[in-house]
């Protein structure tokens, strides 16, 4: 087996590219950059680089990156091929719409066993690799450095050190974790992982067999005390489903289907941001018609979205022109509206995922959103890695919200072998010259929002992608009726007249942690919190 050698130099600012052939990286810790940039180099693909990426993050970002969650991938080929990755978390048989009632059940959504649902993180790499991977790299040459990495550890960061020392004494762990008892963590204190490397190497040898099936299978529904049965880890896949396309500005946009949420809610604002008048920048009016667009989409999510395999979805329908015209054609030019929700009540989605994005000299392109839902996840460590708390994002209680402020119906209510309606966004744009940018974001119920502001921010208004990303970041969903804003999003005129329309304001340290890269630049997230770096290297 040829060895992967980690040996580039990854950017925290931004590099500008004048060529339309390049390999771009842009991830959320130096580490997994320089893992994909090593792929690249040694023939692989973007693809393949997305598969090591993973597992990468798996080890160095254990508060999201992960083998215990599941995601979401967009991608278009230097063909033209474009595709959706669907390798969401499943309810276990266990799991029915009474399950977190509190008339009927103790069980929580959000901590212990009952807040998993059944990962899908592996599955969907297999996936990938089987379709799309350049079969230059074997399938263990891409987990070999995942691997190294938690056997021989790495250096925890500033930001992981802090998080580890707030978060810890939520981890229900065991004496093999490394994780285990809690201490006070030291930036460059250095974090094996013995059982993750185990799990990792087993995976490389059989492929997902060996996470779904076998020992480690035995191991999670040990764990799980009934919560899995072996049917529901054997019986799972990833499923393959067709990008939603549309088109703003002259560019293409390919995005995620249900049970993502953020593909239509995208769709719709790009195009309620054609019919009204916008402005030709980011001004207060401007900002009063996201804020407006915005509610009329969530309420949308919550009204219709969730695992398509269950009800009807009606994505197509809402993404439709005529529909959009209609439904957000009621928005108010200089005041706020509320809007009537049915027996509903606030939520906001945990913003503790992650995204990656890659393009290689081939015009292969890949954006990839995964998550363990909260801060890592429901803190259950098990077989060398964090569980995920996905169980959350179900409508539990349908009207109530969940841990992120966000409202569901029937269509997202708990069942057996269902998917759990998401927010996660990953979205490629393609313009007419070819030049393609692939973008998302973690940040839970701000993902959709987020994502829209930066294609408004590089599309519209011609901003450079570094500066879109770095640009400050507000939020609206509808419930609650707040306008939210980053710190320094608004000056103070801007806040008046905001007011003076009837919003309701909220500032907020961090909207988001975005990684975006294109044919031309690299932009990884520099002005807010974490570890983001990006690579592009000239063809």
């Amino acid at each position: 087996m040829r060895v992967l050698f980690l040996a580039f130099l990854v950017v925290t600012s931004p590099l500008r590219l004048w060529s339309q052939s390049a390999d771009a990286v842009a991830t959320a810790h130096p580490l997994a950059t320089e893992v994909a940039a090593t792929v690249l180099h040694q023939g692989g693909n973007a693809y393949d680089a997305a598969i090591a990426t993973h597992f990468a993050l798996a080890v160095v970002l254990p508060r999201a990156g992960n083998l215990g969650g599941g995601g979401f991938a967009v991608i278009h080929t230097g063909g033209g091929e474009a595709a959706a990755l669907d390798f969401r978390e499943t309810a276990p048989a266990s799991a029915n719409r009474e399950s977190y009632l509190p008339a009927y059940s103790s069980l929580s959504s959000l901590r212990g066993i009952s807040a998993s649902g059944v990962p899908g993180s592996v599955a969907g790499m297999w996936e990938l690799y089987a379709r799309f991977g350049s079969k230059s790299l074997s399938w263990p040459e891409l987990l070999q450095p995942a691997i190294l990495i938690a056997d021989t550890g790495f250096a925890i960061t500033p930001f992981l050190a802090d998080l580890l020392n707030r978060y810890q004494e939520d981890f229900v762990a065991s004496e093999a974790s490394p994780f285990w008892p809690p201490h006070t963590w030291i930036a460059g204190e250095r974090l094996a992982q013995k059982a993750l490397a185990e799990t990792l190497r087993d995976i490389a040898m059989a492929g997902p067999d060996a996470f779904y099936q076998g020992v480690h299978a035995e191991r999670l529904i040990a764990w799980s005390k009934g919560w899995f049965t072996p049917e529901d880890l054997g019986t799972y896949r990833a499923i393959w489903r067709n990008p939603l396309e549309g088109r703003y500005r002259g560019q293409k946009v390919f995005t995620m289907p249900p049970p993502s949420s953020g593909g239509v809610a995208l769709l719709q604002l790009l195009q309620a941001s054609e019919q009204w008048p916008m402005g030709r920048s980011w001004d207060a009016h401007s900002m009063h018609l996201f804020a407006e667009m915005a509610q009329v989409a969530y309420q949308d999510r919550a009204y219709y979205l969730g695992d398509p395999a269950y009800m009807e979805v009606p994505a197509e329908a809402l993404v439709d022109s005529s529909y959009v015209a209609t439904r957000f054609g009621q928005i108010t030019l200089d005041s706020h509206q509320s809007l009537l929700w049915e027996q509903m009540h606030e939520h906001l989605e945990s913003h503790e995922t992650t995204h990656y994005s890659i393009l290689d000299s081939d015009g292969n392109a890949i954006a990839v959103t995964t998550t363990l839902n909260g801060l890592f996840g429901s803190g259950q460590w098990v077989d060398g890695f964090f569980m995920n708390n996905e169980m959350d994002d179900f409508a539990t209680q349908p009207g109530v919200p969940n841990q992120f402020g966000l409202i569901g119906y029937e269509v997202n209510a708990v069942a057996p072998g269902k998917r759990m309606l998401s927010s996660m966004t990953p979205t490629i744009l393609v313009s007419p010259t070819g030049v393609k940018t692939v973008l998302g974001t973690p940040g839970g119920s701000t993902i959709i929002t987020n994502v829209f502001q930066v294609v408004l921010h590089h599309v519209r208004y011609g901003e450079s992608l570094q500066k879109a990303v770095d640009h400050k970041k507000l939020h609206a969903q509808g419930l609650p009726e707040v306008l939210y804003y980053e710190d320094g999003a608004l000056s103070k005129r801007q806040i008046k007249a905001l007011e003076r329309r009837g919003h309701s304001l909220e500032a907020w340290k961090q909207i988001g942690r975005f990684q975006a890269v294109s044919s031309l630049e690299v932009a990884p997230d520099r002005s807010r919190s974490g570890d983001s770096t990006g690579w592009i290297k000239r063809q």
